[in-house]
């Protein structure tokens, strides 16, 4: 393979690191470094405060223990015995390390290289090439000084945090080492020469204008995330249901504003309901019950209703004025085909069982009031027989006034009373 194959992703992956404020921290004795976040430094910049990749502690060591990660060119890098190099090691998922050493002797794409130990001693190991790099040393150890930035009072702390992510952009842009949120969330530490500290200046008055906003966002982002990780994670373990209905049913399927939808999605165990314009419905739900019970709640059905065909006409009322009150009081879609004594209703079957009911009532009641019709014009027939006036257009109270007025009264069994016609009173 040729030699800079890997090395430029792992140079500009050195870059940005060390626009996050990660260095390399050598243990003097073995000559080794290790990676670590820099956090901050005291007054004098004697000594930093750093914490080890991989590690949760965090501790001050010697300034002239630190450097930047190396970022020279090596992509013609071509090392020659006694050349000075660095080798990596990363075991059992430990971070990576850089151990100085030097090239005893080359085999092809093999080297063996010499480690001091505890400095009186050799050890050596065979490596191969892209396990190297040039020894940097302490060539590019770290000048820069410390500038806190206050946050102001109408900034909340939990604000500044949750767009800490953002400073990352500001450290690199002005070319600072580190700039960082201390953990009162009410400080921005700044790491970096007079040129960098001098450049993030605007840009940190620019980015706490506008914080509360950007907040909001990552709160909102936050949220939302956390509602995907459940929803994906409850999709995973539960079950679907799938159902299909009319398409020019959908939208009272759906609901105004979606109101069903949201209401199918209250209900216990229910994930998710989901609505094509096929008219496909899916539903995911904790248990096969579960789901099972909402779509009986949810799902948009029809039924078909038989009336007299003397009775369709006042179903459907003036102007449709019956129906569209029974469609009013149950949010039904009720339909009437012209020469049809059918009707059509639908609906959600909890809708559609209160829409037979109430078109049940309408249609009993208007039996009912033929009924009393009949028995009205068959008395105002009797009484007039006896030789009563009615006046007109009296109704069944003034009716049965009259019709105990005459005499007229019905025996068991419906029989009339009286004499051999069955009026009067009988002698």
């Amino acid at each position: 393979m040729a030699n800079g194959d890997m090395r430029p992703t792992q140079l500009l992956a050195s870059i940005e690191a060390a626009c996050m404020g990660v260095v390399e921290v050598v243990e003097p004795h073995d000559r080794a470094y290790f990676k670590a976040s820099l956090l901050d430094m005291d007054e004098a910049g004697k000594k930093f405060f750093i914490r080890y990749v991989g590690e949760t502690e965090s501790l001050w060591v010697d300034a002239v223990r630190v450097r930047r990660l190396p970022m020279g060119d090596v992509v013609d890098f071509n090392p020659k015995e006694g050349d000075k190099v660095e080798v990596s090691f990363a075991e059992d998922g430990e971070p990576e390390s850089w151990w100085e050493g030097t090239v005893f002797q080359r085999k092809g794409d093999f080297f063996v290289i010499t480690f001091p130990d505890n400095g009186t001693t050799e050890s050596r190991e065979v490596v191969e090439y892209e396990r190297l790099r040039p020894a940097f040393g302490h060539s590019q150890t770290l000048a820069m000084r410390r500038v806190n930035f206050p946050v102001p009072n109408n900034i909340s702390a939990n604000d500044m945090r949750s767009t800490q992510d953002s400073l990352f952009k500001l450290a690199k842009l002005a070319d600072l080492f580190v700039l960082s949120l201390a953990p009162n969330g009410k400080t921005l530490v700044a790491l970096g020469d007079d040129q960098a500290l001098e450049t993030v200046r605007p840009l940190i008055n620019m980015h706490l204008t506008r914080v509360p906003m950007l907040a909001k966002v990552a709160q909102r982002a936050t949220t939302l995330q956390t509602q995907v990780s459940s929803m994906q994670t409850n999709m995973s373990t539960g079950v679907s249901i799938t159902f299909k209905v009319d398409p020019s049913l959908l939208g009272r399927l759906i609901g105004q504003k979606g109101i069903n939808i949201r209401k199918a999605q209250t209900m216990s165990g229910v994930y998710s309901v989901n609505c094509k314009d096929d008219g496909t419905v899916v539903m995911m739900a904790q248990s096969l019950e579960q789901g099972e019970a909402a779509r009986q709640a949810f799902e948009i059905v029809s039924e078909k209703v038989s009336v007299q065909p003397n009775e369709i006409g006042f179903v459907i009322g003036k102007a449709g004025a019956q129906i569209q009150e029974l469609e009013a009081l149950t949010s039904c879609d009720i339909r009437v085909k012209q020469g049809s004594s059918q009707v059509e209703i639908n609906g959600t079957r909890a809708a559609v069982a209160k829409a037979k009911a109430l078109l049940s009532y309408t249609v009993e009641t208007l039996r009912e009031q033929r009924e009393k019709e009949k028995i009205i014009s068959e008395l105002s027939g009797e009484l007039r027989n006896l030789g009563v006036s009615i006046p007109t257009g009296m109704g069944a109270q003034g009716a049965e006034a009259y019709r105990q007025a005459a005499g007229i009264a019905m025996g068991r069994g419906g029989q009339r009373g009286g004499g051999a016609m069955g009026y009067g009173r009988g002698r």
